[in-house]
């Protein structure tokens, strides 16, 4: 099997919008003042601003994860400074990647006043895909590992591919021979 994606992965537009950024900044600077070190200086000043700002508002739809036969890897995107980090030179990210032996319990969350995709454990939705993206409810797999950590796979943004998320949730069950609980966030 190859792995199957979910969520997305911060890519280098972010960065090369943020080095635009500051590269204009400190040209224009550079170019109308002739100071260089002053230049430089509000450049990467620019260059901070647009990755802090990116950092913030792309949190909400990042959280990238793929499984395959050997176990799951994720990006945890959920700390500040992990995105922030991730922006500004996205290529040094660390996996956090488990293998299914490691799995001590599995459990769907499904936020309030929303219901699990169709075909998954029973649940269903109804909403437009338009909306889903401005439920301010959580969609995804709580995964506690037997060492007691415990990781969140985000499933809200594909939650219309109902199909694979069944099949990856019954894939990790059997793999880890465990069951699948699911909850409802009051």
């Amino acid at each position: 099997m190859e792995s199957i994606e979910f969520g997305q992965k911060i890519n280098y537009v972010p960065m090369a919008i943020s080095w635009g950024i500051g590269l204009i900044i400190g040209l224009g600077i550079a170019f109308f003042t002739h100071l260089v070190l002053l230049a430089v200086i509000l450049g990467v000043t620019f260059l901070v601003i647009s990755g802090l700002v990116f950092a913030r508002t792309l949190s909400d739809f990042y959280g990238y994860w793929e499984v395959d036969n050997n176990g799951i890897k994720s990006f945890d995107y959920q700390n500040f400074a992990v995105r922030f980090q991730s922006i500004l030179m996205p290529f040094s990210e660390d996996q956090f990647i488990f293998k299914f032996s490691d799995i001590k319990a599995l459990t769907v969350v499904v936020g309030k006043d929303m219901n699990a995709p169709a075909n998954v454990l029973g649940g269903s939705f109804n909403a437009p895909k338009k909306i889903i993206f401005n439920l301010p409810t959580p969609y995804y797999l709580r995964v506690q590992l037997k060492d007691s950590r415990e990781v969140n796979l985000d499933l809200s943004v594909d939650w219309e591919d109902s199909e694979a998320i069944q099949y990856v949730i019954a894939m990790i069950c059997d793999k880890a021979n465990i069951g699948a609980d699911i909850v409802k966030q009051a």
